[in-house]
C-alpha cells in the first residue's frame, strides 16, 4: 500500500477527532500532503480554551446491566489537544491498571509542548481506554467512571454496573489469576496523533497481565523497533510507550503497532501518526 492510499484510508480517522472538517476541495498539494489550513478554526477553538478534551463514541448509559460470571470490557475514547490521557474510577476511587505507578504516566510527558524553534504545536490526538472486568459478581456491581485529562482539563462519564437476575449464566469464575496467569491486555494507547513535523511524539501503549507482559513495537513499515532505533529516533519507554523524534512525513506518516504479551496470551493495537506542517 502507498503511503497516498493510506492517508486516503485514514482521512476518516482524521475527521472524526473533531466536528470542524480538515478535509477541504484542492486541499491537497503536489507531495500529497494535507494544508493545516482547514484545521485553522479548531486550532483557534483550541487556544481559546474551547473544544480542547471532548469524548468521541457513544455516551455511557446510566446503567448497564450484565450477567452473573460474564467478562465485561467497557470502552472509553476521548480526543483533544494536548492529546488526553485516560483513567478509571469504581464508585469515585481510582482503579490500577498495569505496573507502572508514575506520575508522570498521568499526562503525556515526554513529548515536545512547543516546536524546538518556539512555536506552537498542535498536540492533537485520540487515545482509547478499556477496563477489564472478569466473570464478574455483585460484589462488581459500582459506579464506573472514565475520566479523560490534559494537564489543563478534565472530563468524565459514568455508568452503574447491575447483576441482571433475569439472566441465568452457566459459566463459572476461573481459578485464581495468581495460579493460572493473564493474558496480556492493552489497557490504553493512542488511536490517532497529528502533529507539526520536527517535533518528538510520545504514543501511549500501556498493558497489564500475568506475567507483567513484554511491549514491542512495529514501524509503519511493518518492520520491529530495537533499541533507540536509527541515529537515536525513537525509544521505547519504561511503559510501553513510543517516543518518536524529529518526525518527518516522508519518514514517518503511517500506522505503528504496539503488541503485548506474555505465556498466557497477547494483544495489539495500532497507532496512525500523521505529521504535517503549518503551510505547504
Amino acid at each position: 500500500m502507498t503511503k497516498f492510499e493510506k492517508v486516503l484510508r485514514h482521512l476518516l480517522l482524521i475527521l472524526s477527532i473533531t466536528t470542524v472538517p480538515v478535509i477541504s476541495q484542492n486541499q491537497g498539494n503536489k507531495n500529497g500532503r494535507m494544508s493545516l489550513k482547514p484545521l485553522e478554526e479548531w486550532i483557534r477553538a483550541v487556544k481559546r480554551g474551547a473544544d480542547d478534551l471532548f469524548f468521541k463514541g457513544d455516551a455511557f448509559s446510566d446503567t448497564m446491566l450484565v450477567r452473573r460470571h460474564e467478562n465485561v470490557v467497557l470502552e472509553c475514547e476521548a480526543g483533544g489537544s494536548p492529546s488526553p490521557t485516560i483513567h478509571w474510577l469504581r464508585n469515585g476511587e481510582r482503579i490500577t491498571q498495569g505496573y507502572s505507578q508514575d506520575v508522570k504516566d498521568d499526562e503525556v510527558a515526554f513529548e515536545d509542548k512547543v516546536a524546538p524553534n518556539g512555536s506552537p504545536l498542535l498536540r492533537l490526538g485520540k487515545v482509547k481506554s478499556r477496563l477489564f472486568l472478569d466473570c464478574v459478581t455483585f460484589n462488581d456491581e459500582a459506579e464506573y467512571t472514565c475520566v479523560a485529562e490534559t494537564p489543563f482539563k478534565r472530563i468524565s462519564q459514568s455508568t452503574a454496573l447491575k447483576m441482571d437476575t433475569t439472566l441465568h449464566s452457566e459459566e463459572r469464575c476461573m481459578v485464581k489469576k495468581a495460579i493460572r496467569g493473564e493474558p496480556a491486555r492493552i489497557y490504553l494507547w493512542t488511536a490517532l496523533r497529528l502533529e507539526i513535523e520536527g517535533a518528538t511524539v510520545q504514543l501511549l501503549c500501556r498493558a497489564e497481565g500475568y506475567p507483567k507482559p513484554e511491549i514491542t513495537w512495529k514501524d509503519n513499515n511493518g518492520k520491529e523497533m530495537k533499541g533507540n532505533g536509527p541515529e537515536g529516533l525513537y525509544e521505547i519507554l519504561p511503559n510501553g510507550d513510543l517516543l518518536i523524534k524529529d518526525i518527518t512525513w516522508a519518514r514517518n506518516m503511517g500506522d505503528y503497532f504496539c503488541h503485548a504479551k506474555n505465556n498466557v496470551g497477547g494483544d495489539e493495537v495500532s497507532t496512525f501518526l500523521y505529521p504535517t506542517s503549518w503551510e505547504e
